[in-house]
Parts: structure tokens; sequence; C-alpha cells
């Protein structure tokens, strides 16, 4: 709850999250669940029989029964209680899906408008003021699915070792394959054919430094880089996306930073509209009895085309707006808040667009230590212990990214394409001289 230094209650900032985008409604911190779905209706115009609430992000894709999103189910069992004691907090995200048409009303954190001095407008100001910003409906993909055990050992290092105290950063490596139309999550006027979907089967980290707000890949990890992804296409893979971490360390009232929005722009123009991001987010849940319990959370997005647009077109701007939860540009665009308005700094929600998640069982092992870790670090006798797995294969002992790229610093280039692609192959056979080298430097 919100209080002040007088000992008087305070309001309470909730994003809800709708197909039309993000909004924003002001409530009182003692606001009970049938109190916040009248608001729902007074302030954003759906009606209350018309409302779905969940804080669980998958029910704005969901395509079957929503009976499954019961943690804000209306009813004698949640109407009476207050939103804190449902795990709804100050500047939560709450999932609201309806099918009444309306227009929606988000508002901004943050509003500007120029003055055009004397009246005069340039033909560049009279283009930036045609430019709208528009929420898109759908990803460019159906969906991402993580091979589980490589997502474990990523979030369990930032959780774990680093105790989401600062970000960490890593390429996800994987392919894309033709979905069927049922698994499209696309609507008929955005897409013509079935959006592919996104399968990562490997997960690189480079060598970076990071901090509770960003990251920033070392200049040294070019050649490594280059290594990564020679041995990902000698495996049948490529750059699909990439994936970070939200920090801990301050709270935050916005999904995404304008560093991280920015860094999804700048990717998604480079990789294609089909590269997706994944979100290691730590989640807190308060049961009925105020025990809250802690979380890990993967949740993919990309930006909008638009977004991406604008940053290749170097709308974005150098200097970062003071609230990190907005993107600041150079020009001014028009945004809709119940009636149109010109500003310079866009709530970074309007750019982001949700991806279905799935996971699956990979074909690459993870079981060797991750490059460019604090601990545990990559050594010979990591290599020799897998090496010494009984009843597997010796290609199939090496059918691990993170061993393979400790390799590649040792074989050359076209030796370790044959080794990656026999480790790879159902039945493939390492050539002796190749299995000499490895044992050498596994010390047997």
């Amino acid at each position: 709850a919100h209080v002040d230094t007088n000992g008087e209650t305070m309001p309470i900032l909730l994003r809800l999250r709708t197909r039309d985008g993000t909004e924003r409604l002001q409530v009182e911190d003692t606001c009970t669940l049938r109190e916040l779905r009248g608001a729902i209706e007074t302030q954003l115009r759906v009606p209350e029989a018309d409302q779905t609430l969940s804080l669980r992000q998958e029910l704005l894709l969901s395509k079957g029964d929503l009976s499954e999103f019961d943690d804000l189910k209306p009813g004698r069992k949640n109407d009476g209680k207050k939103l804190s004691a449902l795990g709804v907090e100050h500047g939560a995200m709450v999932y609201l899906r309806y099918s009444v048409a309306r227009d929606p009303t988000p508002t901004m954190a943050a509003q500007h408008r120029s003055d055009l001095r004397g009246g005069k407008m340039t033909v560049e100001t009279m283009i930036a003021k045609q430019t709208r910003i528009e929420s898109q409906q759908s990803a460019r993909c159906a969906s991402v699915s993580l091979d589980a055990q490589c997502a474990n050992k990523f979030q369990s290092y930032v959780n774990g070792v680093l105790g989401f105290a600062q970000m960490r950063f890593g390429w996800m490596y994987g392919v894309e394959k033709e979905a069927s139309p049922a698994d499209s999550n696309a609507d008929d006027e955005e897409s013509e054919k079935p959006l592919p979907l996104i399968e990562v089967h490997a997960i690189y980290e480079p060598e970076q430094e990071g901090t509770p707000d960003r990251f920033d890949v070392s200049a040294r990890s070019g050649e490594e880089d280059a290594r990564a992804d020679a041995l990902a296409s000698s495996l049948g893979l490529k750059k699909v996306g990439m994936v970070f971490n939200v920090s801990t360390s301050a709270a935050r009232d916005y999904t995404l930073s304008a560093f991280e929005v920015r860094t999804m722009a700048e990717c998604q123009a480079r990789y294609g509209p089909t590269f997706v991001t994944a979100v290691v987010m730590m989640l807190e849940d308060e049961d009925e009895d105020g025990e809250v319990t802690k979380s890990v959370s993967f949740e993919p997005f990309q930006v909008s085309e638009q977004c991406v647009r604008l940053f290749t077109d170097g709308w974005f701007a150098e200097t970062p707006a003071t609230d990190a939860g907005l993107t600041k540009l150079n020009k001014e665009v028009i945004v809709v808040d119940k009636v149109s308005k010109d500003v310079t700094e866009v709530d970074n929600d309007r750019f982001l667009v949700p991806v279905k998640i799935l996971d699956h069982t990979g074909p690459l092992s993870t079981t060797f230590p991750v490059e460019n870790r604090l601990h545990p670090i990559q050594t010979a006798e990591d290599l020799r212990d897998a090496l010494k797995a009984n009843g597997k294969p010796y290609a199939e002992r090496l059918r691990d990214f993170h061993l393979l790229l400790f390799l590649s610093k040792h074989l050359d280039p076209a030796d370790m394409a044959m080794v990656a692609t026999q480790a790879n192959a159902p039945g493939g056979e390492i050539q002796e001289g190749h299995k000499i080298i490895i044992d050498s430097l596994a010390g047997m």
C-alpha cells in the first residue's frame, strides 16, 4: 500500500494490457477486485460482463477456453479482496480481454508539444506530424519455443549467481519452421501466409559487462562471435533472437526500458522481422495468507515494425528521456489519448508486441560449462569428463554447443566444421585424426 507522511492512502497506478495496447488506470490502494471492474467499465468503457482479467500474459493469445484464467475471476471468493491480496501492486501489468468494440485511451507518462514559432511549418515538420504511433496487434512469428535445458541454464546463472542484480545477455541460435494456419497468431489482414515457428536450441553468451540498467558486449568478443556464428551454421542453426534479464536492483513501473527497446529495434532491423527477444523476469506472487513467493519467467516480445522503421530512419534521440519507460524521439509524432497529441516521448509499451512461448527438448546437450561466465570456467578437465561419458558414441559426446565452441579455439575452421557436422548428425563418425587432437586437448 502507498501511504503518505500523514498516514493517508495514496492512489496506485495499474497498467492494463489489451488487444488495443497498454492503458493506465489509477485507483486507490484500498481498491477491491469488484471496484476495479467498476473502474474499468467507467473509465475504459468495457462492460463488467465483458471483462476477463488476469495477471497471465497468455490471456491475450489464448484461442481456447478462458476459464483457466481464474486468478482474477469475479465471484464471492475474490470480489471483496483488495488488489494487493491478489498480487496486484502499484505498477502491475494486468491483462484485460474483451469483445466489445471501443477506442483505446492510453495515458502517456510524459507529453510534449513543440512551439511552432511564427506559425511556420517546414515540409519535414508536416511529414513528421503525419506519423501516428500505431499499436501492432500480432507478432511476426507465430511462437518461440525454447529448449528447456538451455533456458534453465541461462536463468539459473542470472538468478543463482548474479542474483538478478545486473543484466545478462545472450544470442539465441535456432531454426525457423513453417507453421500451419492454426498455429499462426496473425490476423488475416496482416499476413497472407502462416507465420513461422521459432525454435531456440542454443544460447551463446559473449564476453560482456553488465549493470542494473544495461549490458555492453565487449569489443574483444568479435573473434569468438564469428566462431559462434560459424559453429551454428555447421549445426544447421542461425541467429533467431536474443535473451536478457531485467534486473531487480530497482523497482520499475514499466515493462521494458528505452535501452532495451532500442536494442530490440536495432537487432530486428539487422536480423529480420522474425527476430524475437526473450526477457527473463523475477515475478512475485502473494497468496491468500499474504505469503510472497518468487518465480522466474521468460516473457518473449518483438517491437513493432513501426518502431523498427523509426529507429532505422534516425528518429530515436541519442539523449534518453528522464523516464526510462519512455523512448525519446528527434521529431514529434502523434499519439491518441482521447484526443490526438503531438509528443516527442513515447511510452515503450506502445512498441511492444507479445509473442507466444513454448518449450521443447532440442537436439543439443547443455551440460558443458557456458563460456564467459564468472563461475564455473571452462577447463580441459570439463572436456575430459564429457569424453568419458559412458554409453554414448564419441560423436554424441561432443553434441554440446558450448563444448564445440570451446574446441573451436583449438581447431582450424575447416576441421571444426567437419567435427560439428558429424557431432550433430545421427550416427555421425568423428575422424581418427580429429579424435587424437580432441583427446590430447582433454589430457587423455
